[in-house]
């Protein structure tokens, strides 16, 4: 099952109780509300921890908001039907949850040993590539052999389309090496004009053809293209 994301959250409680909206209206919560009440905070502690990125202020306010929810939930379980659910520091405790998790990502924040790759000047290229690479590390220790392999070939081909972008190798050589690979039948045909259009097969192959990255590094990176099954799919 795919972990909960805040944005699945969020929408929940909007659907659920549509005046969160406005943020400054506070809901009346009775015991009638109970089932709805215990399903959003089970979906707000599946949350994976790593997703909930929040100043300590908010977040704080989050755990007062879902504390106070589960309590008034005790109370309904063990003393019936007693008392509503109030504000928590004078505003709605789903509104309050609800904009919390909408400064949350979606997606996993790289680890800090994720490698920085301060080479690359492109703040949002560079935090997309390592987004990338600790993603496939997280799958990998969680033995998600496809994720792994499948993410580490999109951090792959960006890597090597960024640098051959740069100076050395200029187009023409670039262009000559194309030419070569596709004369030694290691490309079936000539790859299209743009390299944004170019798949993985292609930038290992030129990369290694002009000696920018190893013959064994090649054979490594190619190991993410075989998956599932070997050869390329085009």
């Amino acid at each position: 099952m795919p972990p909960i994301t805040p944005t699945q959250a969020v929408t929940t409680i909007s659907l659920l109780f549509p005046h969160t909206h406005q943020g400054t209206q506070v809901g009346t919560y009775s015991s009638g509300n109970a089932s709805a009440l215990r399903g959003i905070i089970n979906l707000v502690r599946e949350i994976p921890s790593e997703l909930i990125v929040l100043p300590e202020d908010v977040y704080t306010d989050m755990v007062l908001a879902v504390s106070a929810i589960q309590n008034q939930l005790d109370i309904w379980i063990y003393r019936g039907d007693v008392g509503l659910l109030g504000s928590v520091k004078g505003q709605d405790p789903f509104s309050l949850i609800s904009r919390a998790l909408a400064r949350c990502p979606d997606e996993y924040p790289p680890s800090p040993t994720t490698t920085e790759l301060m080479f690359i000047a492109d703040d949002v290229l560079r935090g997309s590539i390592r987004g990338d690479i600790g993603a496939a590390e997280r799958a990998f220790v969680n033995f998600e052999w496809k994720a792994a392999t499948v993410l580490a070939g999109a951090a792959i081909e960006a890597l090597l389309h960024w640098r051959l972008d740069q100076a050395p190798p200029t187009t023409a050589e670039i262009n000559r090496s194309v030419s070569t690979l596709v004369a030694k039948k290691v490309f079936p045909s000539t790859p299209p004009p743009s390299r944004d259009n170019w798949h993985l097969h292609h930038f290992i192959e030129v990369s290694g053809d002009l000696a920018i990255i190893q013959a064994n590094t090649v054979t490594a990176a190619n190991l993410a293209r075989d998956f599932p099954k070997p050869g390329p799919s085009w």
